[in-house]
């Protein structure tokens, strides 16, 4: 069986690339289409590409801008990885910012079959410069 950690990584970099950029379809595309998504873990899991979608959706619509960006290498075991997100959020002038556990599972070639984010959104905080 071929290893699986490049094509996992090939997707998760296209996963904070195409979120970044706006590009929802591509975004939509690193998901099987029976992917779940828990994020923030605790709140209801959404099932499918559909409802993943719907919170694209509410996330790009909350800020004039979000950014992702990886705050360390991710970790890849088998078909799982863990890495941390750099959150930045522009509303207006300003900028705020957090960070993200992401969780996710892989199926054999790359896509994202689950996703979970542990993130505290009352760590929320303005960022200097």
């Amino acid at each position: 069986m071929p290893d699986p950690t490049n094509a996992i990584l090939d997707t998760i970099n296209s996963y904070v690339r195409t979120f970044t950029a706006g590009d929802r379809d591509a975004w939509l595309g690193c998901f099987t289409p029976d992917a779940t998504m828990e994020d923030p873990v605790g709140t209801p899991v959404k099932h499918g590409r559909e409802q993943i979608g719907a919170f694209y959706d509410q996330s790009k619509g909350s800020a004039d801008s979000v950014e992702l960006r990886l705050g360390a290498d991710p970790v890849v075991c088998g078909s799982q990885a863990a890495f941390v997100l750099d959150i930045i959020v522009s509303i207006g002038e300003s900028k705020l910012g957090l960070n993200a556990i992401d969780v996710m599972t892989f199926d054999p070639e790359g896509s994202i079959t689950s996703q979970r984010a542990f993130v505290d959104f009352s760590k929320l905080a303005p960022l200097d410069g």
